[in-house]
C-alpha cells in the first residue's frame, strides 16, 4: 500500500507544481493590477498627520465627514455643513487621468440634508444618512435614517432607504464590513446621547440591532463609528473622562480571536488633540486613515478639516496593553443596559463590579461616583471621588464630578474654587458649562443648572441643544421649562413637526395645550 501511496505521489508531483506556479502567476498579476488610487494629487503623509487636499476637500467650509473613496479609487464623496446646519455631499470623478471639480451628486435632494457617505466593499452601493422624505411604501422616519444608492452604467441610481428593520430613525454616521454587518450611531438605542450599535446582515435582511457593551458605549457621546472590513477593529467617536482636554477624541477597540471587543483606547496624539476629533475613514486600499479634527479653527475657518496620516498608527495601537483587556461578558452588556434604561440602582451596582476589576478605570469612577449622586448619596460620592484626588486632580473631568458632588452637599465655596480653572475661556468652556446644566438638572438643581446652560447659548445658541434641554425637562416632568426650551429651539429654525411627533421622550407634553399651539408654528 505504501508503494502504491508514492507511485501516485510521484506521478502528482508535476501537477501540484503547476498549480503552485499558477498561483503565484495569478497573485503576481493581482498585484500588478491592484488599484493604485489618486488621493487628489496628494503627496502621503508619512505618520504625522497632514490637511488633506487643501482648497479642494478641505476648505474654510464646515467638512463633516471624511472622504469616501470607491474602491477603484475612481469617485469620491464627502460632507459640507453650511452655517444653518444644512448638510450636502459633494462629488469628484476621476475620469482621463484628472478629477473633476467638487459638485452635488445626482442624486442630491436640495430639499433635505446628506451626511456621512461610505461605500460597501465591492463599490456597488454608497450609503449616506439623510432626512429627505421616505418614499411610497416606507414609514417615515423619526429623524435622519440610513439610505442606500446603486452604482450603475448610466450613474446613480434612486436612492432608498436601507434595510428599515436595522435603520428606523435618528441614525446618522455607518460603516460596513464585507460580509454586510452594518455599525452604525443612533440616538434611539436608549439613554440620553448617542450610541453605536451593530446591525447583523442574515441571508440579505436584516437583524434588529443590538448596542454595544460597555465601555465601547457609556452615558457620554458615542458617534462616527468606523469598522474594518473584516470587523477586526472599530474606531469611534467619543467624549471620555481620559480624553486630551476634554474634547471630543477618537478611539480604537480591538477583536480578540474569540470576536470579543477589547477595551477601548484613546488613539493618542498623533491623531487626537485639544481640539475636537471626529469622522475616521480606512481608505480603501488600507493605506491611510482620513479624520476631522477643529485643531484649526478660527474666525475664517469654522468647522472641521480633514486630516490624513499613514494607516501604521493603527498596528502601533495594537499592542496597547489596554485595548488587549476583553470586556468582561456579561457584564458589559448588562451595564449599558442599565445606563441606558436610567436604572440608576443597577448602574451603580454593576459600576461597583467594574470599579473593583478596573480601580484605575476614570470612566468607570466618575460614572460611579454620578450613579452615587443622582441616589442622593452626596457623601458617599465625594468621599469615594478623594481617594483618588492624588492620582486625577489634574483631570478636567475628575474636577468637574468632585465639583457636583460639593454642589449637592452645599459646599459651594469649594466648588467655586474647583470650577473656576475648568470654566476659563478656552475650547471646552462650552461643552463644561453645558456639562455642568445637564448634571445640575438631573438633580433637580434647576436655577444654577439655567444659570450654566444660559452662558454655553451665549457662547453658541444651538437648536438643538434646546431640544435636548426641552426632553430633559419633560422628562422629569418640568412642563414648563420644557416649553420654553421647545420655543426657543422652533425660534432658531427646527420646524419638523415630524420630528416633534415622534420624540417619545417628550410624549409626556402632548396632553398639554401648549403643545397643539407648538405644532401649529411647525411644517
Amino acid at each position: 500500500m505504501g508503494k502504491y501511496y508514492h507511485k501516485i505521489e510521484a506521478k502528482s508531483l508535476p501537477l501540484f507544481f503547476l498549480m503552485a506556479c499558477f498561483f503565484v502567476l495569478a497573485n503576481v498579476l493581482y498585484a500588478q493590477k491592484a488599484v493604485k488610487i489618486n488621493y487628489i494629487n496628494q503627496s502621503p503623509p508619512g505618520n504625522v498627520a497632514q490637511v488633506f487636499a487643501p482648497g479642494i476637500i478641505t476648505t474654510n467650509a464646515y467638512e463633516h465627514s471624511a472622504p469616501a473613496f470607491s474602491p477603484d479609487g475612481n469617485i469620491v464623496l464627502w460632507t459640507v455643513v453650511n452655517k444653518d446646519y444644512r448638510a450636502s455631499l459633494f462629488e469628484m470623478k476621476y475620469e482621463n487621468g484628472k478629477w473633476s471639480d467638487p459638485a452635488r451628486p445626482s442624486f442630491a435632494d436640495s430639499t433635505a440634508d446628506d451626511y456621512y457617505p461610505s461605500f460597501s466593499t465591492d463599490g456597488k452601493k454608497l450609503y449616506f444618512s439623510s432626512r429627505r422624505k421616505s418614499p411610497a411604501g416606507y414609514e417615515a422616519a423619526a429623524d435622519m435614517r440610513i439610505w442606500q444608492v446603486e452604482q450603475n452604467i448610466d450613474g446613480w441610481g434612486k436612492p432608498v432607504p436601507f434595510d428599515t428593520t436595522a435603520s428606523r430613525g435618528r441614525d446618522y454616521a455607518h460603516s460596513i464590513t464585507t460580509n454586510g454587518t452594518i455599525y452604525f450611531s443612533t440616538s434611539m438605542a436608549g439613554g440620553t446621547n448617542f450610541n453605536i450599535c451593530k446591525s447583523e446582515n442574515l441571508n440579505g435582511g436584516y437583524a434588529v440591532p443590538v448596542v454595544l457593551p460597555y465601555p465601547v458605549n457609556s452615558i457620554n457621546y458615542e458617534d462616527g463609528p468606523y469598522v474594518s472590513p473584516d470587523e477586526s477593529f472599530l474606531i469611534f467617536e467619543s467624549i471620555r473622562p481620559e480624553g486630551i482636554d476634554g474634547s471630543i477624541d477618537l478611539y480604537i477597540a480591538f477583536k480578540n480571536k474569540n470576536g470579543q471587543w477589547g477595551m477601548p483606547v484613546n488613539m493618542g496624539p498623533k491623531i487626537n488633540s485639544a481640539a475636537s476629533e471626529r469622522f475616521a475613514k480606512l481608505s480603501p486600499d488600507g493605506k491611510f486613515l482620513f479624520f476631522g479634527s477643529s485643531r484649526n479653527q478660527s474666525a475664517d475657518n469654522w468647522g472641521f478639516d480633514i486630516f490624513w496620516i499613514d494607516a501604521s498608527v493603527i498596528d502601533e495601537l495594537r499592542t496597547n496593553t489596554a485595548g488587549q483587556t476583553v470586556i468582561p461578558q456579561p457584564l458589559g452588556r448588562d451595564l449599558i443596559n442599565a445606563l441606558h434604561q436610567h436604572d440608576i440602582e443597577s448602574s451603580a451596582r454593576f459600576l461597583q463590579q467594574w470599579v473593583s476589576l478596573f480601580p484605575n478605570n476614570l470612566d468607570a469612577v466618575i460614572l460611579y461616583s454620578a450613579a452615587l449622586r443622582k441616589l442622593s448619596h452626596f457623601s458617599e460620592a465625594e468621599q469615594f471621588l478623594l481617594q483618588y484626588s492624588a492620582q486625577w486632580k489634574a483631570n478636567a473631568n475628575y474636577t468637574m464630578e468632585l465639583s457636583l458632588a460639593k454642589l449637592a452637599l452645599k459646599k459651594e465655596d469649594e466648588a467655586a474654587a474647583l470650577l473656576a480653572p475648568q470654566l476659563m475661556d478656552g475650547g471646552q468652556q462650552w461643552e463644561r458649562y453645558k456639562q455642568l446644566s445637564n448634571e445640575l438638572l438631573q438633580m433637580k438643581m434647576f436655577s444654577i443648572s439655567d444659570e450654566y446652560f444660559g452662558k454655553a447659548m451665549a457662547i453658541n445658541a444651538n437648536m438643538y441643544e434646546y431640544q435636548r434641554r426641552a426632553r430633559q425637562y419633560a422628562l422629569v416632568g418640568e412642563n414648563n421649562k420644557a416649553f420654553e426650551n421647545l420655543d426657543k429651539a422652533v425660534q432658531l429654525g427646527l420646524t419638523s413637526k415630524q420630528e416633534f411627533e415622534s420624540d417619545e421622550d417628550l410624549k409626556t407634553l402632548r396632553k398639554d395645550k401648549r403643545w397643539q399651539m407648538l405644532m401649529r408654528k411647525l411644517k
